[in-house]
């Protein structure tokens, strides 16, 4: 298949800790598309102090213009991955905020190491009462979560969303991520799957096998769905059809050893 569609890639050259030249950019477009992508969304990094839309956007057309002279066929599309911060709802509605092409739904990245913040969950409540959908990344990656999965539910609740990167399927993120994804595949709140690729090559050689794993998990249906039906439906702009979720089951704290930690920070 070649229609699958990636909602957070860092494919914009000399941005945030993606490609830092055009060349390297275009390189992992050519990679995007031998894996099976038509289309992508550029997501760089985001918040106060860094990447703003009028630069986001110009380095997308300075890429989607190299992209048609190359003759490469990937679409590349809008976005940001927004790191969570009091202010994210008015900055959206004063358009200082990329979503997803364009679209109600944007990806909210939460910490790594540190505790949730405490407003966390009103900041969702709120994003979802003024029409907008939260999608968080790699929740696989941040430490509250691991420690605390049924804080995945509540935030579900709240009416957040969420993306897995596909090389926790794999166990490339550690065990403890690995342990986590199959606790929200089995409780329906794997909503995305995405790469999540800064360099050709790294993210992206787990995909076939995380693939191959997933469809021994949920069959070949689900991961039709979760590689472009679901991914391309949210950038189109049209309803998702998501099944309901339940809450993980309660399985403690989930350790994680500072090799995993150090893993999962220079996992790019």
């Amino acid at each position: 298949m070649s229609d699958y569609v990636d909602i957070h890639t860092h494919i914009l050259p000399a941005i945030d800790d993606g490609p830092r030249t055009m060349a390297e950019s275009v390189e992992l477009a050519r990679t995007l598309v031998s894996a099976g992508f038509d289309t992508v969304v550029a997501t760089p990094h985001t918040g106060e102090g860094q990447s703003e839309p009028a630069l986001i956007l110009e380095r997308l057309q300075e890429l989607q213009v190299e992209l048609k002279r190359l003759g490469i066929p990937l679409e590349v599309l809008p976005g940001a991955e927004h790191h969570i911060e009091p202010a994210t709802l008015e900055r959206l509605r004063r358009g200082e905020i990329l979503t997803l092409n364009n679209s109600r739904h944007l990806l909210l990245e939460l910490p790594f190491f540190q505790p949730l913040p405490i407003y966390t969950m009103q900041l969702i409540s709120d994003l979802s009462a003024a029409g907008y959908v939260p999608v968080i990344p790699h929740p696989e990656r941040a430490t509250a979560l691991l420690e605390k999965p049924q804080l995945i539910f509540e935030l579900y609740r709240a009416g957040a969303l969420f993306q897995v990167t596909w090389g926790a399927l794999t166990g490339k993120l550690g065990p403890e991520a690995n342990r986590l994804v199959k606790a929200m595949l089995a409780a329906n709140l794997a909503h995305f799957f995405a790469t999540d690729a800064h360099h050709a090559g790294t993210r992206l050689l787990q995909l076939e096998k995380a693939a191959a794993l997933l469809e021994q998990e949920k069959g070949s249906a689900f991961v039709t769905e979760v590689l472009s039906t679901r991914p391309r439906r949210l950038i189109t702009g049209r309803l998702l059809e998501l099944p309901p979720a339940e809450a993980p089951p309660e399985r403690g704290a989930i350790k994680t050893s500072f090799i995993s930690r150090f893993r999962r920070t220079i996992g790019h």
